[in-house]
């Protein structure tokens, strides 16, 4: 807390960027950085592409009330910048995330992920079933056409990348390009989760109405919520909705 003008004003941490929270983890190819808040059951926050911890700095302090949070920057996006240049894949985010709750002693996390991170999220939950205690995800797609995501979206994917490309920008074209070539699921390959799902997407989200409820579908027993009146940025655009859906869900016995 600090005074402004005799008004005592609340602190924000600067989520992505705060010392007293930041760690790293030493990975192949890659220094994993993440932060740590709060205390209780493990709560693994995985942002979407090209973004970082700060896309969820207005969830972070409603989640660590109640868990122990560990907010990570995904391999080559913000602090985790790696060094290789080989494609990127959700396949090896979801490995870094097994690889980093076994570096920190966590047999088991909640798990809440938004676009790419729910992507990582469906195959933590997929091949890391074990270590995964409660699975959210926000706007994920299990392939990268248009049965599941917008087309105006791809096509301006594709130029932002050939322009990037042209500038000679490889890391952030290269991110572009896991958007455009990835995930490769199936419906089928959900049927195997079986840990408690909760599929969300805003009610005009870049993600197929019907893509996301065909996910949810597939999943055994999964629920679904489209949130109203908001994108594929409905936890910035109405984080009071989202963090009382998410909360209500993950703390449900």
């Amino acid at each position: 807390m600090t005074f402004s003008g005799g008004i005592l004003v609340k602190n924000t941490p600067p989520y992505g960027h705060n010392p007293a929270a930041g760690h790293y983890c030493q990975l192949p190819g890659v220094r994993l950085y993440y932060e740590t808040y709060g205390r209780g059951e493990p709560l693994l926050l995985l942002h979407g592409n090209g973004e970082s911890i700060r896309s969820f700095r207005k969830q972070i302090e409603a989640f660590w009330a109640h868990f122990r949070v560990i907010a990570v920057d995904t391999r080559a996006q913000g602090q985790s910048l790696d060094s290789l240049t080989t494609p990127l894949s959700y396949e090896l985010f979801a490995a870094d995330m097994k690889a980093l709750l076994d570096s920190l002693h966590i047999p088991k996390a909640h798990v809440v992920g938004w676009s790419d991170g729910g992507n990582t999220g469906l195959l933590m939950a997929q091949h890391y079933s074990t270590y995964v205690q409660k699975l959210v995800t926000m706007g994920a797609n299990l392939f990268p056409t248009t049965e599941a995501v917008e087309a105006k979206m791809l096509r301006q994917s594709e130029q932002a990348r050939q322009t990037l490309l042209k500038q000679g920008k490889t890391a952030s074209a290269r991110l572009l390009t896991l958007v455009l070539t990835e995930p490769h699921l199936q419906y089928a390959d959900l049927q195997t989760i079986r840990v408690p799902t909760l599929v969300l997407a805003g009610e005009k989200d870049i993600i197929k109405r019907a893509h996301t409820q065909a996910i949810a579908a597939h999943i055994p027993r999964a629920q679904v919520v489209i949130l109203p009146g908001t994108t594929h940025y409905a936890p910035q655009e109405n984080p009071a909705l989202f963090n009382k859906t998410v909360l209500r869900f993950l703390l449900e016995k």
